[in-house]
């Protein structure tokens, strides 16, 4: 199957980039802790990732690839999914991401004949 992605600002770029910021800050600040932390350091740099999660849990995936960027971070790769990240309500983001894409382009094709000509599916 073959996909024709158009790629346009989201007004929420600036937001998730925040977000994916302060991801990485979190999970950096979680690699230097060393090894001489104390349960109290890693406490702290624990609620720091957490609270840097939820708040990416909490922004509306922009794109399939937020989603699953959602479902890596709520565990879905270790087996051990995290209790404050609903699995289903990613799940159900990420189909109407695609219901909405797959209508938008049926629309699309619809509208512009001749829009595939030439492109093998």
């Amino acid at each position: 199957m073959t996909y024709i992605i158009i790629k346009q600002p989201h007004p929420l770029d600036k937001i998730w980039s925040a977000a994916f910021d302060a991801i990485d800050a979190a999970n950096d600040a979680m690699d230097e802790l060393g090894d001489d932390y104390t349960p109290e350091d890693l406490a702290k740099a624990g609620d720091v990732r957490t609270e840097a999660i939820l708040a990416i849990m909490a922004l509306p995936a922009r794109n399939l690839s937020d989603s699953i960027y959602k479902l890596d971070l709520a565990g879905i790769d270790g087996g051990t999914c995290r209790d404050d990240c609903d699995m289903r309500a990613i799940m159900n983001e990420a189909t109407d991401l695609m219901d909405a894409a797959i209508s938008r382009g049926t629309k699309l094709v619809k509208e512009v004949p001749g829009l595939l000509e030439g492109v093998t599916l």
